[in-house]
């Protein structure tokens, strides 16, 4: 093993007794390098109790100081030859992250990497996603949920994140389960994570830390059972960058440094750009100066109100400019957000005397597939940039400079191959998709048909306003104008002998008696990325593209899961094909009476009864029997109903 053989100031050493022992950074002043040692030495215990220890890192200033003191813990144990636990460094990648702050992170993670392999840590670097339902974009265009507002994410008076809690809460304690099983059989004590928070960083989140009892000394358990510890909750803002800054002189560093000091002076840079070119420490400075505070969150985030200051000051800057049009974007989704007529009518709750409510839900299926051509176009629109700056680079038109070469490659990705799966799956069950495979054209038309659609000048924004009940439309069993049978196909099923003979049954069942098309299941919803990217870039051509456009969607539906492309979440596949019927009974439905999606809805509207006539119903001792596997009190729920229900936010 190699030994650092240069000096370094210690102030507690490794072998720390306990917690207790240590003095409470609180009580006394100390030097930013006392309150760095401080967590290290906590740190310490945690390892020598026999923790593993578990680092949620974002990529900003906070979480970054937290790892790297965290490292510095578990460096030390290590040449004081303290038996320890295996370590885990975790972010969680919502797939909607401001692409510069990703980009950082992956720097980063590079070289914390080498950093690891050098002083042969017991520490691994994972990286955890949210199931596929739960991302934006599958949420978003394949089921139209709305986005998180500050008026749309309140219950009892206390304002909920429930996009936070499933893109990095739910996934990362999902992780940490696992490690845990893994601790336990290795004996060592289950896994503490060392959280990046700080009471001063907002009035909302000192109170949700003090509520929880988040604390510099001991760790608590949260409300789902895991320990958690925040080493850095009593620090400033000042704390942090002073700990930070130290490390951008390499021969000023405290202890042996995890990442370099060009990596912590460009953290530095971007919060100058998201802080309106303002930012760093200035020491012996007791006058006024704007904190170095700018938040980074999601490029989509609507939590921050209309505009989001930091990435609207970010891309005033070259280095960032790529970016404008995300910004654009989420504008534009803030601005129609509250737009009724966006609004789907047709419910998805079907109550117990087989009716359907008839009011505003979800964005409707003409303006999911606006979004998602308009995101089709900035991902090609920033493939070309990069390809443009590579060439130009490679001309000599543009200085060969370290930051011009990174961005000379892609920076950020809107929309994968799985991702457009997933949301073509969840369209085919639209009862207003007009054909087969409407996502997978959408993208032929944009990449390959060059039909690009460009985010427009964002709208004045639409108020927030009450929606009108327009009653309740009767469906029956699916079944009372036009039959249904959803992902059943009796020609897949007869295809299926010959296509797959390997297979022990041509067809399944979504419960009891239910019969669908083939599929397999996993613990979460899955997509082949390689298939996917195989079938949308390869198999599906010009002649391809015309031919789906004589299918019924639910055709295209049926052929993900069939071919196994697709696998739902284990034991989701009842409510999938209530999903796919519902769908199949109203495009079935305007098919007889030959009406548009717009005439379809005034035909639902006039046709719709009272909710006195339906309550009559509801009295009623006759009961329609439900035989597609679906109870009617557990259907798929309404939005305003569901939105703070995470685990079932789409399914």
């Amino acid at each position: 093993m190699q030994t650092d053989n240069r000096t370094y100031p210690l102030f507690f050493e490794p072998a720390a007794a306990h917690h207790a022992s240590l003095p409470e950074p609180t009580l006394y002043s100390v030097s930013p390098n006392q309150l760095a040692e401080q967590v290290i030495a906590h740190i310490n215990c945690l390892i020598e109790e026999g923790h593993c220890v578990v680092f949620p890192v974002s990529g900003g200033k906070d979480s970054s100081a937290t790892m790297i003191c965290g490292l510095e813990a578990i460096r030390r144990a290590r040449y004081a030859n303290v038996r320890q636990a295996h370590h885990w460094i975790m972010t969680s990648d919502t797939k909607t992250e401001n692409g510069s702050v990703r980009q950082q992170l992956l720097r980063m993670f590079d070289e914390v990497q080498a950093y690891i392999k050098k002083h042969d840590l017991p520490v691994s670097i994972l990286t955890v996603e949210p199931s596929l339902p739960d991302q934006f974009v599958v949420a978003t265009l394949g089921r139209g949920s709305l986005a998180r507002t500050p008026q749309n994410s309140v219950k009892d008076g206390k304002a909920k994140r429930p996009c936070s809690e499933s893109w990095k809460a739910i996934p990362q304690e999902r992780a940490q389960k696992k490690i845990a099983q893994e601790s336990a059989l290795l004996g060592f004590r289950e896994p503490v994570a060392a959280l990046g928070t700080r009471l001063d960083e907002s009035i909302s989140r000192g109170t949700r830390m003090t509520e929880r009892g988040d604390n510099a000394l001991t760790p608590v358990r949260n409300k789902r059972g895991m320990l958690t510890y925040a080493p850095i909750a009593d620090w400033t803002v000042d704390d942090v960058w002073t700990l930070l800054t130290q490390f951008m002189d390499e021969n000023d560093n405290p202890f042996p440094p995890a990442v370099s000091a060009y990596t912590v002076r460009l953290l530095d840079q971007l919060y100058k750009d998201g802080n309106d070119g303002t930012c760093g420490v200035v020491f012996g400075d007791g006058g006024y100066r704007k904190p170095c505070s700018a938040r980074f969150g999601c490029w989509n985030c609507l939590m921050v109100g209309e505009r989001d200051p930091s990435m609207e000051s970010m891309v005033k800057e070259s280095r960032h400019a790529h970016m404008a049009g995300l910004n654009r974007l989420r504008n534009y989704i803030a601005a129609i957000q509250n737009d009724l007529t966006r609004r789907e009518l047709i419910g998805r709750t079907r109550s117990a005397a087989g009716y359907l409510a008839v009011r505003a839900d979800v964005l409707n299926f003409q303006t999911r597939m606006e979004l998602l051509k308009m995101m089709l176009t900035l991902d090609v629109l920033e493939e070309e940039r990069a390809e443009a700056m590579f060439e130009a680079i490679a001309c000599g038109e543009i200085e060969a400079t370290e930051e011009n070469r990174m961005l000379a490659e892609v920076q950020f990705e809107i929309l994968s191959f799985s991702q457009l799966v997933a949301i073509d799956w969840f369209m085919s069950m639209h009862p207003y998709c007009p054909h087969a495979m409407p996502a997978i054209s959408a993208w032929y038309e944009v990449h390959k048909l060059g039909r690009r659609v460009m985010v427009p000048e964002t709208p004045p924004t639409i108020p927030k306003q009450p929606v009108e009940m327009h009653g309740w439309f009767k469906v029956g069993n699916y079944d009372d104008q036009v039959p249904t049978w959803g992902l059943y196909s009796h020609e897949v099923e007869r295809w299926n002998a010959y296509r797959h003979p390997d297979r022990v049954s041509a067809y399944a069942q979504a419960g009891e008696g239910v019969k669908t098309v083939y599929f397999e299941e996993e613990d979460q919803m899955k997509v082949d990325a390689e298939q996917a990217c195989m079938y949308v870039t390869c198999m599906f051509d010009f002649q391809m593209y015309q031919e789906v456009q004589g299918l019924d969607a639910i055709e295209g539906a049926r052929f993900w899961i069939n071919e196994t492309i697709l696998k739902p979440a284990t034991g989701m596949m009842g409510r999938y094909q209530h999903m796919a019927v519902r769908g199949q009974y109203f495009a079935h439905l305007a098919r007889k009476l030959n009406l548009s999606p717009a005439d379809m809805d005034a035909y639902i509207i006039k046709n719709a009864i009272s909710d006195a006539q339906h309550d009559l119903l509801l009295d009623s001792a006759d009961m329609p029997l439900f035989d597609n596997g679906v109870s009617p009190a557990t259907d798929d729920g309404d939005e305003e109903e569901r939105e703070f229900n995470l685990a079932e936010l789409l399914m």
